[in-house]
C-alpha cells in the first residue's frame, strides 16, 4: 500500500491532549489502525497522532501535509531500526534519554489520569476563591524605598528627610537597590509580592509618610516612602476559576509527590557522602 492511499484512515486518528499545562488524559483510539509496516514493525494511528502531537502540529486536514507528515514519521521509525541505530540503542547515552524520555511520559500519564478521576470540585473551587479573596483587605500600594547596607545609613538618611531633603533625589544619591537611578520608585505592588518586614512597613504608614526607624530585611536597611494606596475590587469567581483550579491542581501534584517522597528511599549518592534527597531543598 502506498502512502498516498493510506490518507482516508488518517481520519480515524484522535487529537491528543500532549500540552504541558494540561496532561493527556486517556487517548488510545477505539480502533487502531495500520498505516506502514517496516519489516516486521508496523506503525499505527497511534503513533501518527503521538508524533504529530509531539511535535507541536494540530493533525493536518491537507493531503500532501498528511503525506509529508506520515513520510517524517516513517522515516524516522526507518533510520532509528537501521543497523546503525539498533547499534546506537545501545549506548548508555541514548538508553538514559530513553529511559528519562518515558519517565516523563508515564509521569505525564499518570498526572492526566488523576486529572480525569479526580476532577475539581466546585466545593474545592469555592473555598479556594472563600480563601483567596473573601477575607481581608485587598489593597496595592505605591512607594520608594532606599536601600543601604547598614542600620546607621538609614538612620543618617531619616534625619535627611526630616529637614525635608528630596526623597528620589537621596534614592538616587544613596540606594544600593536597582530601583535607585529611578528614584527608588517600586511602583505598585500587593503585600505578597514584598518580603514580610517590608510589607507589613508599608501597611503601617499613611499615605504620603516615610518611615521613622529602618526597616530591616534579608537585602538589608530600608527607609520606605509611602505614596498612595488603593483597594482592589474583589474578582467574580469565574473570572478567577481556571486559575483557582490551576493552583488547586499544583496543590494536589505537590502532595501526591510528597507522599511517594514518604513511601521511597531516596539519597544522593556519588558525590562522596550519602544524603537523602529531602536534606537537599531549600529552606
Amino acid at each position: 500500500m502506498t502512502i498516498q492511499r493510506l490518507i482516508p484512515l488518517l481520519t480515524l486518528i484522535p487529537a491528543l491532549a500532549l500540552a504541558q499545562e494540561q496532561p493527556p488524559q486517556s487517548t488510545t483510539p477505539t480502533d487502531v489502525q495500520p498505516l506502514v509496516k517496516i519489516d516486521d514493525f508496523t506503525i499505527t494511528n497511534l503513533h501518527y497522532s503521538v508524533f504529530a502531537a509531539q511535535q507541536g502540529r494540530p493533525i493536518p486536514q491537507d493531503r500532501d501535509q498528511q503525506i509529508r507528515l506520515l513520510n517524517e514519521l516513517a522515516n524516522t521509525f526507518m533510520v532509528a531500526h537501521s543497523p546503525r541505530g539498533q547499534e546506537l540503542a545501545t549506548t548508555d547515552e541514548v538508553k538514559v534519554a530513553l529511559e528519562v524520555t518515558q519517565a516523563r511520559i508515564i509521569a505525564r500519564a499518570v498526572i492526566g489520569d488523576m486529572m480525569e478521576t479526580d476532577p475539581v470540585s466546585d466545593a474545592e473551587i469555592q473555598a479556594a476563591y472563600d480563601k483567596e479573596y473573601g477575607k481581608g483587605d485587598h489593597r496595592e500600594y505605591k512607594a520608594r524605598h532606599i536601600l543601604v547596607k547598614t542600620e546607621n545609613e538609614a538612620k543618617t538618611i531619616i534625619a535627611e528627610l526630616d529637614k525635608s531633603a528630596d526623597f528620589a533625589k537621596l534614592a538616587r544619591e544613596k540606594s544600593t537597590g536597582p530601583s535607585a537611578h529611578m528614584g527608588g520608585d517600586l511602583g505598585w505592588f500587593s503585600p505578597d509580592s514584598m518580603v514580610k518586614p517590608f510589607a507589613e512597613a508599608v501597611a503601617r504608614l499613611k499615605d504620603g509618610e516615610y518611615s521613622k526607624k529602618p526597616v530591616k530585611t534579608r537585602f538589608g536597611w530600608h527607609v520606605i516612602l509611602r505614596e498612595k494606596s488603593r483597594t482592589l475590587p474583589q474578582p467574580k469567581l469565574e473570572d478567577v476559576k481556571d486559575e483557582l483550579i490551576k493552583q488547586i491542581r499544583a496543590a494536589r501534584l505537590t502532595e501526591y509527590i510528597r507522599g511517594l517522597r514518604d513511601k521511597m528511599h531516596i539519597e544522593v549518592v556519588g558525590s562522596g557522602q550519602k544524603k537523602k534527597a529531602s536534606d537537599t531543598k531549600k529552606p
